[in-house]
């Protein structure tokens, strides 16, 4: 149980030839995973009390993003600072392999925890030896006298416990600590990778000195030459005490610095480039649509998604996303579905494509919901100190805002933010309960309006300023009941910016004993509370989808012949067949209406040629090539012919069950009917691009090999195929 083998895995980017470049994951016994896993879980329900929040690693709940957004936002809203502010990016030396285990059991120890659990702690990382998987098979044993092994449950929570004593040595260090919104800031930690934040450069030797304490104590190593430090504020020298200081930093997977079009390139620009080589690679494959619309997941979206929950997105580069992922999608052929409609829900009628700007409103939504939840946290410092200027976020977002009126200056991260809570967050205008403050229609030089003392004594509606005859107040009446000391023309002011309409529709309402009394808008995303409704990621995509892409119906008759319930089934049971994704492709192009046929392809760009390429007697419609014409009609008739006696009481195939599918009480027989049928009109589509009439011979031949090769399946639904094909004799020719 204590012997384990190291897997050397490169790290992403990097020369693989040496060894500092290898990441050794441990291989464990089951056993051991288990024991750890159950002490882990112990480990888990407390550790949050002792270990700061400015530590993200490894514990949930807290998020890599934090650390990111703290550096980002001190960038920018630089003018909050008043002294010379550096950022000090440490780098240590292979430190989960190098820490000491004595001096995590000293951790647990100094933390309060039991002499039985750390007893038991030492019994997993006593004796115990690796080996190193190799080419030709794996090295000698050795002994494991120090470090974590990365593959325990328990290891990552012991590794961010110990370096939890650097944050407390630095937090209690004698430097100048960085102070920005009244909160003082000195340190963030993403397991090891550790940012130190100063005041001036003269610090950095008290800094280093209390590192290298920390170091003779934990075995962890300061690697300097890795080490780097960013200035917030304009700075002249490029190194201070052998430490570059530089304008660019790599930092967590992100590229860190003030010019924003230089942060824009690097973290969005240069990955669009290289998502639009990536899928140009896989368009020279003949994928069907729902490979190119995975693949547009996994090659292109996933790649933005890291960088865009913590930088705004500029309008360009949301339109260039979008066009190289539907271009892709399409073939860089022309798009036979509106993408609004492609990116619906497969019961919608879409395919479930993912269009980037509903993605980019989730990320930035989710952060918001952080924010207001955890308003009073380090990570949220700044912007809460920026948005208190307004009344505080909470307040903000149930206003009527327009970003480009209110008083106070944004990152294009926070615009970006609350344009997309303006789109998603629908604004029910009551006169009675619409704030006073930062309404985009109550300004004054085309600024909205914010008054703290007002807004401390309570008054934020229209109705705190109303009097009992339903007229505005007068100054001396508003101080008295308010209590307020405020200059005259500023009342007046005020009182002037407010239109009369509004006014009126206010005071209309004063007479109803319900209405003077205003309660702020509770802040609901298509009816859920944000602050306690929980709001999967995909659920806040589709409101964006819905609100971006209104859905249009596609122009074909299954509304005519269906309803919801057989609707739903039709766009979503074929997906479960066992059959290959090509097929279902010409499935769903002809039930959606959207197979370019001759007729179709004649009436989007005029082709003049559209007879049918079978029979080249009649026009060629979707129906015609795959039911109506003679060659594709005696198709069917035959395979009907041969199911006929196998299935009891086959009716007539329709034009309606070929190309829709097939909705029966008995849904065995559906399930094979489907089966069939969405084969043949696969093969009907490749006898005419091979310019070949349909015969029934062949594609029984084709469908033999199919249920050949279905056997070799394990899957559910390829299961219950192989059954039915074995129940009814289906290789067998009638």
């Amino acid at each position: 149980m204590k012997q384990g083998v190291i897997t050397l895995i490169p790290k992403p980017g990097k020369d693989s030839t040496f060894l500092d470049n290898l990441r050794p994951i441990t291989l464990l016994n089951t056993d051991y995973k288990l024991l750890t896993h159950i002490f882990a879980n112990r480990l888990k329900s407390g550790i949050t009390q002792i270990i700061s929040e400015t530590q993200s690693g490894f514990i949930k709940g807290r998020s890599i993003h934090n650390n990111l957004r703290l550096v980002l936002d001190l960038i920018d809203y630089e003018h909050l600072i008043d002294t010379d502010a550096f950022i000090l990016f440490l780098d240590f030396y292979k430190a989960f392999d190098t820490i000491e285990h004595n001096f995590m059991f000293q951790t647990l120890e100094f933390f309060g925890f039991g002499k039985e659990f750390i007893d038991i702690i030492k019994t997993f990382y006593k004796d115990t030896n690796s080996s190193v998987c190799l080419p030709q098979g794996t090295s000698q044993r050795f002994n494991v006298s120090k470090g974590i092994k990365q593959g325990c449950p328990i290891s990552p929570l012991l590794f961010i416990a110990a370096t939890e004593m650097l944050s407390l040595l630095i937090k209690h260090a004698d430097f100048g600590k960085l102070s920005v919104a009244n909160t003082e800031i000195s340190i963030s930690q993403l397991a090891d990778d550790t940012t130190i934040f100063l005041n001036n450069l003269q610090d950095i030797p008290i800094i280093l000195k209390t590192i290298d304490t920390f170091s003779k104590a934990s075995g962890l190593k300061l690697n300097l030459n890795k080490c780097e430090i960013l200035a917030i504020k304009p700075c002249t020298i490029s190194n201070s005490y052998n430490i570059p200081i530089k304008s660019t930093v790599e930092y967590l997977g992100m590229h860190i610095t003030k010019d924003k079009r230089d942060l824009e390139k690097l973290n969005i620009w240069d990955k669009i480039e290289k998502c639009s080589s990536l899928l140009n690679n896989w368009a020279q494959r003949d994928l069907s649509i729902f490979g190119r619309i995975l693949l547009t997941k996994t090659e292109s979206l996933s790649r933005f998604i890291y960088p865009t929950y913590s930088i705004g997105v500029p309008k360009q580069a949301i339109k260039s996303i979008n066009q190289i992922n539907f271009k892709f999608i399409w073939k860089r052929k022309t798009h036979y579905i509106k993408q609004g409609n492609l990116t619906k829900k497969y019961e919608d009628g879409g395919l479930q494509a993912i269009e980037f700007n509903s993605l980019n409103g989730t990320l930035k939504i989710n952060w918001l919901k952080s924010f207001v939840k955890n308003q009073n946290s380090i990570w949220f410092a700044i912007p809460n100190k920026i948005f208190s200027n307004v009344g505080g976020i909470q307040f903000l977002l149930s206003c009527d805002f327009n970003i480009k009126k209110l008083p106070i200056q944004l990152s294009s991260f926070h615009q970006q933010v609350l344009l997309y809570w303006k789109l998603i967050y629908k604004h029910n205008y009551s006169p009675h309960n619409t704030p006073l403050w930062n309404c985009q229609y109550i300004t004054i030089r085309n600024k909205s309006l914010f008054k703290p003392k007002w807004f401390q004594n309570g008054i934020w509606s229209l109705m705190h300023l109303v009097n009992d005859n339903a007229t505005f107040m007068s100054f001396e009446d508003f101080t008295i009941k308010y209590d307020l000391q405020i200059n005259r023309k500023d009342f007046e002011k005020i009182m002037k910016a407010i239109p009369q309409n509004i006014f009126n529709s206010a005071s209309a309402l004063f007479h109803n004993i319900v209405h003077r009394y205003p309660t702020v808008p509770k802040l609901l995303i298509n009816g859920h509370n944000m602050l306690t409704a929980k709001l999967p990621n995909h659920q806040i995509r589709e409101y964006f989808n819905e609100m971006s892409f209104p859905f249009i119906s596609n122009p074909n008759s299954i509304t005519q012949f269906f309803n919801n319930s057989e609707k739903k089934q039709i766009r979503t049971k074929y997906l479960k067949l066992p059959i290959p994704p090509k097929a279902k492709e010409v499935h769903f192009k002809t039930f959606t209406g959207i197979y370019p046929s001759k007729e179709l392809l004649r009436k989007r760009f005029g082709i003049p040629e559209n007879c049918c390429s079978f029979c080249n007697d009649e026009i060629e419609t979707t129906e015609h090539l795959f039911f109506e014409c003679c060659y594709s009609n005696a198709f069917w008739d035959d395979v009907h012919d041969w199911l006929f006696t196998r299935i009891p009481h086959l009716t007539d195939f329709s034009i309606k069950n070929i190309i829709f599918g097939f909705i029966l009480e008995n849904k065995t027989t559906e399930f094979i009917l489907d089966v069939i049928i969405i084969l043949g009109k696969f093969y009907i589509h490749k006898c005419r691009f091979m310019k070949t009439k349909p015969s029934f011979f062949t594609f029984h031949k084709e469908l033999c090999l199919f249920f050949s090769s279905v056997n070799l399946m394990e899957k559910k639904y390829a299961l219950k195929l192989q059954d039915i094909i074995c129940d009814l004799q289906l290789f067998v020719i009638p």
